[in-house]
């Protein structure tokens, strides 16, 4: 019983120490990091009426490498309506209009409601983080002025990135047009008219004596000289 009475202090200043000793943390597990969004650039140009071209280009940067995209899509809108919608499925490198898909490089082609998309006419460039896609369109049916143009892009973890675009208006670099120059040539034309005129006028020759009037004055160069001399 001693014994017992002098351990306990021994054991309460044991227990003390126990309660105050840090008690070690517990490992954790790192946060798993967000996933890379995409950065998304584009421009679209060309003309709206048929017969026509456009050209809608969308560049694209992912973090990480362009093999980390998905989808690419295209929307024409108009008065709040979808009147178009084109989709490119990175990983089969397939474009989809309307019913139709389209696979890039080949002799393929789609339709759509406005729009025609043939394979060879769709240019796709990779690199690094970079993906470009360039689609030269034709033009079926006229696209109603003021139409906007939506340009997105979804990665594979579902991360997206979104621009809109009016149609640029392109610089006419052919000098005078047609009806310009038309008018200048018709006016040089009357001018150099005028003016041959003008010098014929003046440098006309004058007048041929008919055959009469010549033998006329044959005759009177010919005739004698009448009369006495005084």
């Amino acid at each position: 019983m001693v014994g017992l009475r002098r351990a306990f202090p021994l054991f309460a200043l044991a227990g003390a120490v126990m309660a105050f000793a840090p008690v070690p943390a517990r490992a954790q597990s790192p946060s798993p990091s967000a996933p890379p969004v995409p950065q998304l650039e584009g421009e679209v140009s060309g003309s709206l009426g048929s017969g026509g071209t456009l050209s809608i280009r969308s560049d694209v940067t992912m973090p990480g490498g362009w093999q980390g995209l998905h989808l690419i899509e295209v929307v024409v809108l108009s008065g709040g309506r979808e009147i178009e919608h084109m989709t490119y499925e990175v990983e089969s490198s397939r474009l989809e209009i309307g019913s139709y898909r389209v696979l890039i490089g080949t002799g393929a082609e789609g339709t759509g409601a406005y729009l025609r998309v043939r394979g060879p006419r769709v240019i796709v460039t990779t690199g690094g983080a970079y993906l470009s896609i360039q689609i030269h369109a034709d033009v079926l049916r006229t696209v109603p002025p003021g139409a906007r143009f939506r340009l997105s892009v979804t990665g594979d973890a579902g991360t997206t990135a979104e621009v809109t675009r009016t149609l640029a208006p392109v610089e006419d670099d052919r000098g005078f047009g047609w009806d310009v120059v038309l008018a200048a040539v018709a006016a040089a034309l009357l001018a150099g008219a005028f003016a041959g005129n003008l010098v014929a006028s003046r440098r006309r020759p004058p007048p041929r004596l008919s055959v009469y009037g010549v033998i006329q004055q044959r005759l009177d160069a010919d005739l004698p000289v009448t009369g006495r001399e005084r």
